[in-house]
């Protein structure tokens, strides 16, 4: 290990906070990965290239599938990091083999029912005609034209959080999403409702009075956090009575789906969601396929025809 270590975390960690479009909860988690590690190999007096492979190799049994994959996610790119910065001696005999722990299983994403949805947008339209202060109806105005573009693009909510006013035009319905890695997409919104429900939403963005560009709005006029879009999704969710687990997130995933279930291509999702890599869209390909499953043991024709063999 080197004596300058925390040094070098910090000076990558500020590189990809530089060059990456994370967050600073990801940040965190990143340190905090790093310098576990750091501690581990400290104390066993491990070089980074044979700690990183006793600390999976001790922790992998205790840690959660997801939890361990970012870690190993953490500790390949920061090893990739200090060996093009020329900071550790490589031997090839010591060098982490990171692919053999890629092989936990991946859960299957969560999503949010059609029906679910439908309650959530109704309860919201519902309320709209109902008697509101003026912050009232503003802050749900605001609520329903995010809720509406969360379902409709499957945007992740830092995205969300991040969309600027000039990101939107109205006339060709394009919106313009920054992802991670500073890579850029464009989506067509193609509801009429949720068109709609953003104009009527930037009509009373002024009643806001902004102090930034940003499109969403907290009550102080500056951007929405993502803890704000969380708190809004969990207000409307609670109010439809969907269960207390189902976040923003699962909605991202059900557009996915039933994009897949619809017949969309899988590399056209891939692209409509931002994803790097199509192993990462591929997971909803399962789920599509239980859908499918589903549906035909439900209401295929030759399940209602005699002769029943199976009687």
């Amino acid at each position: 290990m080197t004596l300058d270590f925390k040094k070098h975390i910090d000076n990558y960690l500020e590189e990809r906070k530089t060059f990456s479009n994370i967050s600073k909860k990801t940040l965190k988690a990143y340190y905090s990965d790093l310098i576990n590690l750091h501690q581990f190999c400290s104390i066993n007096n491990y070089s980074y290239s044979i700690g990183i492979s006793k600390y999976i190799n001790e922790f992998q049994q205790t840690l959660k599938a997801t939890t361990l994959k970012r870690k190993i996610v953490v500790f390949k790119m920061f090893y990739r990091y200090l060996t093009n910065e020329n900071l550790m001696d490589i031997q090839l005999d010591s060098k982490p083999n990171f692919n053999y722990y890629y092989i936990t299983p991946r859960k299957l994403p969560k999503i949010v029912s059609p029906d679910e949805i439908n309650t959530i947008l109704k309860k919201m339209y519902l309320l709209q005609s109902t008697k509101l202060t003026p912050s009232k109806r503003r802050n749900l105005i605001r609520d329903t034209a995010l809720i509406e573009l969360l379902i409709a693009t499957g945007i992740r909510i830092g995205e969300a959080h991040a969309l600027n006013i000039v990101d939107y035009k109205p006339k060709s319905r394009l919106l313009l999403i920054k992802g991670k890695n500073h890579k850029e997409r464009l989506i067509y919104i193609s509801p009429f409702e949720t068109n709609h429900a953003l104009a009527e939403y930037l009509k009373a963005r002024e009643e806001y009075k902004p102090k930034s560009n940003a499109i969403f709005l907290n009550k102080y006029g500056k951007r929405l956090s993502i803890y704000g879009i969380e708190n809004i999704y969990s207000k409307y969710r609670d109010l439809a009575n969907i269960a207390p687990s189902s976040t923003p997130h699962h909605l991202r995933h059900t557009f996915a789906t039933e994009l897949l279930s619809n017949g969309a291509d899988i590399r056209e999702v891939q692209e409509l969601l931002g994803h790097s890599s199509i192993v990462t869209t591929q997971i909803y390909t399962a789920v599509s396929t239980n859908q499918k499953i589903k549906v035909l043991d439900t209401y295929n024709l030759r399940n209602k025809l005699h002769p029943k063999t199976s009687e």
